[in-house]
């Protein structure tokens, strides 16, 4: 099982969830947390594959428009130290 949920949340800044995983969605196999499943006949169910969405995005609108490569990038930057990430992103508030 995925030790961390596989969703890619955020709407400004993209990166994957930070929840345990809880199990595995009976659809595609990527491991989910309490807060993007749901229980449906067929058994626990990820946020995108009961929306129909084939990338790991909890937000349908952006999940459209993000590409392979992308999601590769949301991946590698969700293993980085917190002090790495601290001086990737610049608050533009």
């Amino acid at each position: 099982m995925a030790e961390q949920c596989e969703m890619i949340i955020g709407f400004l800044v993209p990166h994957r969830c930070e929840n345990p995983s809880l199990g595995r969605c009976v659809k595609c196999g990527r491991g989910y947390c309490d807060e993007h499943t749901n229980q449906t006949r067929e058994g626990r169910v990820c946020l995108a594959c009961q929306q129909g969405l084939d990338r790991p995005v909890a937000l349908p609108i952006a999940a459209a428009t993000f590409t392979a490569a992308e999601l590769d990038s949301f991946n590698r930057a969700s293993l980085w130290d917190d002090e790495d990430r601290a001086d990737m992103f610049s608050d533009l508030s």
